[in-house]
């Protein structure tokens, strides 16, 4: 994780110093804004990734405390019943009122 954060610290101190060194380059302006924003990406993942890393320890942490879990019973298996009313949203055969024709004919 330091190696990661080391390397993004690098690649902003790099575009920090090519903006000075720049002057009136466009082109060098706009590489040194790209090194700073990708070193801000990267500093803004890697704390993600820190917050992801941490709550996975703690988890694994509790898990272990409690031992390991007991096996669910399993459900008796039966089919739901039937629905007597299904909900076709009008897009079934069985409308109960026919549509009237689109264009008079």
């Amino acid at each position: 994780m330091r190696r990661y954060a080391a390397i993004l610290v690098a690649v902003a101190a790099a575009g920090a110093i090519l903006a000075f060194a720049a002057g009136d380059s466009t082109a060098a302006t706009a590489v040194a804004i790209a090194l700073i924003g990708i070193a801000a990406v990267g500093a803004v993942s890697l704390a993600f990734l820190a917050v992801g890393q941490a709550e996975d320890r703690e988890r694994a942490e509790s898990a272990a405390a409690r031992g390991p879990e007991p096996e669910p019973e399993p459900e008796p298996e039966s089919e739901p019943p039937a629905d007597p009313h299904p909900r076709t949203l009008g897009l079934g055969p069985d409308r109960r009122r026919q549509r009237p024709p689109r264009r008079p004919g």
